[in-house]
């Protein structure tokens, strides 16, 4: 079978952030060909496109849009006028037509995947990866990008309507869709990185290991667990990822005097970040977004600890079915979290295997393989 991507996101931006996962486009190996279409200017390398799609033959198709261009060709996105000029994609897919598309995020990439699928006939499924929550956007987004999803929002909502599946990779997303899609739309989690299960056992002699996973930006900051670590000497924190607030969560560690205890890592390929996890103690979030992101999936599944900022997280489904310890999101709730597990390594054991025994049931990356190849193989036979 035959199955096209398409997706607005830059592969060559993943790669440099190491985010690329073997597979990552054609899950459980259902397909025999994939064919990725990047809507976006794009250049990403072969190398890498292959790694996606293994072990599938491989395509990649650019059409290089430009939002601004797209703007004005549209008219301000008007859905008819967006739907004929994405129209000219279609060309793309006759001399090699898939059996089914699958779109990436609920923006221009789930209106170009329905252009595609009714001209050619063929069934299409998006699966969304973004809480479409309007109080968090309007904190966190760009006036440009908020914008642009209001003004395509029309058009988005049509084509998740008339798709053949809405895959969402956490249940808060369905509370943001409107009422008929919401009811359609199926949790199917993120695919991740972790290959087989490893045995928690005591950690090291020496400090706890904290680890922070992930982008450095606003409602993403580092900076009050940072600032726990003036209390809990005992503790060192490695950080992970890049972003807007990377610069001031360095000059915070300067400034404080805690180079020796902290160590930041822009990027890291994400087979040889999974292949370390075990060899930390505790994982670390502080997020305002609703979500639960695959580095969180990729830490329990490997046994870690979750020390996580109580709301929104204790609202999300994801994270009431692990035994993670809630904190407000100040430093000094941070710390007295750490105190507690580096105090008493058994507790910290204890509840590392708990995690990963619930995270083992909710995300085995097995069962999500299959289950997202499952509802894209029903929608060609018609089984959906």
């Amino acid at each position: 079978m035959h199955l096209m991507v398409v997706l607005e996101d830059r592969i060559s931006e993943w790669d440099a952030k190491g985010e690329i996962l073997d597979g990552y486009f054609n899950p459980a190996g259902a397909f025999d060909s994939v064919t990725v279409l990047g809507l976006v200017d794009d250049r990403p390398d072969e190398a890498t496109i292959a790694r996606l799609c293994a072990p599938a033959r491989h395509r990649y198709l650019n059409a290089g849009i430009d939002r601004r261009e797209l703007m004005f060709a549209t008219f301000g996105l008007r859905p008819g006028r967006l739907a004929s000029w994405l129209g000219r994609l279609t060309g793309d897919v006759a001399s090699d037509p898939p059996d089914i598309v699958r779109a990436y995020g609920d923006g221009l990439a789930a209106v170009a995947a329905a252009v595609i699928g009714r001209a050619a006939q063929i069934p299409y499924a998006v699966s969304i990866h973004t809480t479409p929550d309007p109080q968090i956007q309007s904190r966190y987004l760009g006036a440009r990008d908020r914008l642009w999803r209001r003004l395509l929002e029309p058009s988005v909502h049509r084509a998740l309507r008339d798709a053949g599946a809405v895959m969402a990779v956490y249940a808060p997303i369905r509370d943001y869709l409107p009422a008929d899609i919401a009811e359609k739309a199926v949790v199917v989690p993120n695919v991740v990185g972790i290959g087989a299960r490893e045995t928690v056992g005591p950690s090291g002699s020496g400090p706890m290991q904290a680890l922070w996973l992930g982008r450095q930006m606003p409602g993403r900051d580092p900076r009050p667990i940072i600032a726990a670590l003036n209390v809990t000497p005992n503790v060192e924190l490695t950080l992970v990822g890049d972003g807007l607030l990377h610069d001031a969560a360095r000059r915070m560690v300067e400034d404080t005097g805690l180079e020796r205890r902290t160590t930041f890592i822009r990027a890291i390929e994400n087979r040889e970040l999974c292949a370390k996890l075990p060899a930390y103690d505790v994982l670390v979030v502080n997020s305002a977004f609703r979500e639960m992101p695959k580095t969180v999936m990729e830490a329990t599944l490997s046994g870690l600890p979750v020390i996580v900022n109580r709301l929104p997280a204790a609202e999300s489904p994801e994270y009431s079915n692990l035994p993670v310890l809630f904190v407000d999101a100040d430093s000094g709730s941070y710390a007295s979290a750490l105190r507690d597990l580096e105090s008493n390594s058994r507790k910290r054991i204890t509840l590392a295997r708990a995690t990963q025994d619930a995270a083992w049931q909710l995300w085995d990356p097995d069962k999500v393989a299959t289950q997202t190849a499952d509802i894209l193989r029903a929608l060609v036979t018609g089984a959906h």
